[in-house]
């Protein structure tokens, strides 16, 4: 059955900030998140643990006391044990790191610019590389340097992220998105745990780290 959850309005001053919060978010953010809440309105509730640590919506959290409101929508998550909740954390975090189509983006964006239309989030450097036209007059320097720029931003983002998984244990379950496989399928796993072992030299657990460590920098171009 499908989870329904109750939301309640809180002071924003009274939520606890998750100290190792892999996620970052700049002053020019939370300004203009700020500035979004306060012409849009604050339709996406921050989530939080039994304590009232703060699982997802750091940045909503800053921007929400910035604009000087004096209640937010919150889920109270007293439903996950601690493990769950560092999980749910992370997920949140990873997933909603993504691309865009840039074609499409281009598209809404200059609709919106058109008709006087204030969109936030974008400094005024993107809006005139984006709204431009990709096929004539865009200029290549800048849009080469912002990809660099953002190509690096995400990495650090993915790295620090890494980084704080690696303080924790979390259930593979968690991360891979299964508990079981098909019996006809135990032989090829253990031949791939068995590739993994005699690739890396170690074994088990160790083995599958070692050698999804090994995947990540050959994807992401790095040297051991």
């Amino acid at each position: 059955m499908e989870k329904q959850f109750e939301i309640i309005y809180l002071d924003p001053r009274t939520l606890i900030p998750y100290e190792k919060n892999a996620k970052k978010h700049n002053e020019q953010q939370i300004k203009d998140l700020a500035e979004a809440i306060k012409k849009r309105g604050f339709d996406q509730p921050i989530t939080v643990d039994k304590d009232r640590v703060i699982i997802t919506g750091h940045g909503r959290t800053e921007a929400s006391i910035f604009a000087g409101l004096a209640k937010v929508p919150v889920i109270i998550r007293d439903d996950l044990n601690a493990k769950e909740v560092a999980a749910k954390r992370l997920e949140d975090n990873r997933l909603s790191s993504t691309d865009y189509d840039a074609l499409l983006l281009q598209e809404e964006l200059k609709g919106l610019i058109d008709n006087d239309v204030d969109v936030y989030g974008f400094s005024e450097r993107e809006l005139s590389v984006l709204v431009e036209d990709m096929a004539g007059s865009m200029a290549t320097d800048d849009l080469v340097s912002d990809l660099s720029l953002e190509t690096d931003r995400q990495k650090e983002e993915h790295d620090e992220i890494t980084r704080e998984v690696a303080k924790e244990d979390v259930r593979l379950s968690d991360v891979m998105g299964f508990k079981s496989i098909p019996a006809s399928s135990a032989i090829i796993v253990g031949d791939l745990l068995a590739h993994m072992e005699e690739t890396t030299g170690k074994e088990g657990l160790d083995a599958f780290l070692a050698f999804a460590d090994k995947v990540s920098q050959e994807m992401y171009g790095e040297q051991s």
